[in-house]
């Protein structure tokens, strides 16, 4: 029987470009494994790698399905392309009014990837770096809609995207480090700065609500591919005490998606967090999130929906506690004071 967990794995490789290059292993898939492939794919929001890993191959699915597949390829590279002309659209038209707007993730991160439009597509993500007092005022002149989602600024143009609006490119719960971090990110940008921001936006969805592969996906291509400094990584990384998370993810891209040259801290495998984060990405994704958002909405009454949320983020903030201890702690805090308004 083929191990499909083994098998994505091997396509999700070869659709990252590899490192090195591994053998084809000699598969024998049906229509129905095919199909389960490109179920788990998309769930993860890495599609098109996948896509472009059975490319790279000798081996295919039925002819039906693999039109399919390219059909949804080109799909992917007619939003992408899109999303990306939005962007330089909303950069523009805020630096016409004096607003400096930089783009996080999205086309940015697309970059380091062998077929950049292949990247499954998300909301547009706006960093505000100057101007962020002007911004509100600007989007009521110019009559955009608008909401405020704590501390965010969303805006619905319709379609398949939003874009979002951030006075910071990153932050966190605990505010001594954050404080750190925004320090950085004043004194300016970096591909190492970029790699940080990544994997802080990346564990902050890993204790939330989970994480898929694309965002694994980004971290690692940027470990490939932006000729990073890993000293000065590893020491910033270290500074924000993010060695231990980043240990245990590193040796997850290395087990799983192939790997990099370098990295800042020596990968870990094999042990209760490793075994923990590899649970998280390949049992939970991002439909921890959906599950959790429908129970919320089937409750009616506020203080049970409440008192379920705190025992679900406590049990979550146990059960990750040994990756990123002081960070869980000032996140059950954060998540206190968001509940009583402050």
């Amino acid at each position: 029987m083929t191990d499909l967990r083994e098998a994505f794995c091997f396509f999700l490789r070869r659709g990252l470009g590899d490192m090195p290059q591994t053998r084809e292993p000699e598969l024998v898939l049906t229509r129905e494994e095919w199909n389960e492939l490109f179920r788990m794919a998309s769930v993860q929001a890495v599609s098109g790698v996948f896509i472009d890993g059975v490319a790279s191959v000798s081996l295919r699915p039925d002819r039906d399905l693999w039109e399919q597949w390219i059909a949804h390829l080109f799909y992917l590279e007619q939003i992408n392309e899109r999303i990306a002309c939005r962007e330089e659209k909303w950069v523009g038209r805020l630096a016409e009014a004096d607003i400096r707007v930089q783009v996080f993730k999205g086309s940015s991160v697309a970059a380091w990837y062998p077929y950049p439009l292949h990247r499954s597509f998300g909301d547009i993500d706006l960093v505000v770096e100057e101007g962020w007092q002007k911004l509100e005022e600007w989007l009521h002149g110019q009559g955009v809609p608008f909401r405020n989602e704590w501390g965010d600024l969303v805006v619905h143009e319709g379609g398949l995207t939003t874009v979002e609006f951030h006075p910071h490119r990153e932050y966190l719960y605990n505010p001594v480090m954050n404080v750190r971090l925004q320090d950085w990110l004043k004194e300016g940008s970096s591909n190492e700065l970029y790699l940080v921001c990544l994997i802080v936006h990346l564990r902050r969805h890993f204790l939330t609500y989970g994480i898929g592969l694309k965002q694994v996906c980004d971290v690692t291509m940027m470990l490939r591919r932006a000729h990073l400094n890993q000293s000065k990584s590893a020491y910033m990384l270290e500074r924000l005490r993010l060695k231990r998370f980043c240990r245990v993810l590193f040796g997850f891209i290395d087990t799983y998606l192939g790997g990099a040259e370098s990295y800042p801290f020596v990968p870990l495998f094999s042990d209760k967090d490793f075994a923990l984060m590899r649970e998280v990405i390949f049992h939970e994704g991002y439909l921890l999130k959906q599950v959790q958002e429908e129970k919320e909405a089937k409750e009616r009454l506020p203080f049970v929906r409440t008192g379920r949320h705190a025992w679900f983020w406590m049990r979550r903030s146990l059960r990750l506690g040994g990756m990123m201890p002081d960070e869980t702690c000032w996140f059950l805090l954060h998540q206190v004071m968001r509940r009583v308004g402050f």
